[in-house]
């Protein structure tokens, strides 16, 4: 668990967000950002789970616990994680989508 953002302020935290998005491929207004104890991050993905069919995906993140790819919540439920990635705080934007889209990949069809 990360206790700390490494970023030191809302401007930085946006910035990192918007390139994680446009190395995902995804419109930088897609996603939102909240700076504070902790700071959290959403991204939309216009991608589907190989294994949830028609189901839109999310990746999120905050300072406490990385990043995670989830199911877009339906309804009430709680948004669900397909893959977490605890341990990568601020990697690379390239990173991150290279991550993503190997758990999308059938091959590794975690999701």
């Amino acid at each position: 668990m990360k206790t700390a953002s490494t970023f030191r302020s809302h401007p930085q935290l946006r910035h990192y967000v918007e390139s994680v998005a446009v190395a995902l491929g995804v419109e930088p207004a897609a996603s939102l950002t909240e700076y504070g104890t902790p700071s959290w991050a959403y991204i939309a993905l216009a991608d589907t789970s190989p294994r949830h069919p028609g189901r839109l995906l999310m990746l999120v993140w905050d300072s406490n616990n990385g990043w995670a790819l989830a199911l877009e919540p339906e309804r009430m439920e709680e948004h669900r994680v397909l893959a977490s990635w605890p341990e990568l705080v601020h990697p690379e934007p390239t990173e991150i989508s290279d991550l993503v889209r190997r758990a999308l990949q059938p091959s590794g069809a975690r999701v």
